[in-house]
């Protein structure tokens, strides 16, 4: 599965954002499946960590806590809490869905130092294909968000890589009428 850099999507609700300090879209061209939606995919993504990503998020916790950054397992802790949110376009914790369609959910994490945005789009094509785009838009709202996302910056790059490859393959791997992430 090819993961690769890409423009953001036109008419993506990601574009409601804008302007921010960072923006970053991937693209991943797949068979379609019905279980590969938006919401689908968001849960796995913050729901689903490698151990090597508790890891580091670990580490972030531990070395940007006294910093006053709020604790990324969140979301990790409370899959079926966390799955109503996507799909309802709630609030849980420092994390909202303030955008979303049938094609795209926009979830937000929202800091004193930052304020973060990751979309996931679908785009369907003819030949039975499913071009998914993951775009991050990051906005700093003072000197220390800005440091912060520099040390984070390279992390987050590989990390939203994997997170995405590993969401996708456990939902196209589900057998139909499974639960879509039950808790590890």
């Amino acid at each position: 599965m090819k993961i690769t850099r890409s423009p953001l999507p036109r008419n993506s609700l990601a574009g409601d954002f804008l302007p921010s300090d960072y923006v970053e879209t991937y693209c991943v061209i797949v068979q379609e499946h019905s279980r590969l939606t938006p919401d689908n995919i968001l849960i796995g993504f913050w729901t689903d960590f490698p151990g090597w990503v508790r890891a580091l998020f670990r580490l972030r916790d531990c070395l940007a806590g006294p910093f006053g950054l709020k604790a990324a397992g969140s979301a990790e802790s409370s899959v079926q809490k966390f799955g109503e949110v996507i799909r309802s376009g709630g609030r849980m914790y420092f994390m909202s869905v303030p955008a979303k369609t049938a094609d795209e959910t926009v979830l937000q994490l929202t800091d004193k130092h930052l304020t973060a945005e990751l979309s996931v789009r679908n785009e369907k094509s003819d030949d039975g294909r499913l071009k998914i785009s993951i775009t991050t838009l990051v906005h700093y709202h003072n000197a220390f968000g800005r440091i912060y996302f520099f040390f984070v910056r390279p992390f987050h790059k590989i990390i939203v890589k994997a997170l995405i490859r590993r969401s996708i393959r456990r939902l196209m791997n589900q057998p139909e009428g499974g639960a879509v992430f039950p808790p590890a």
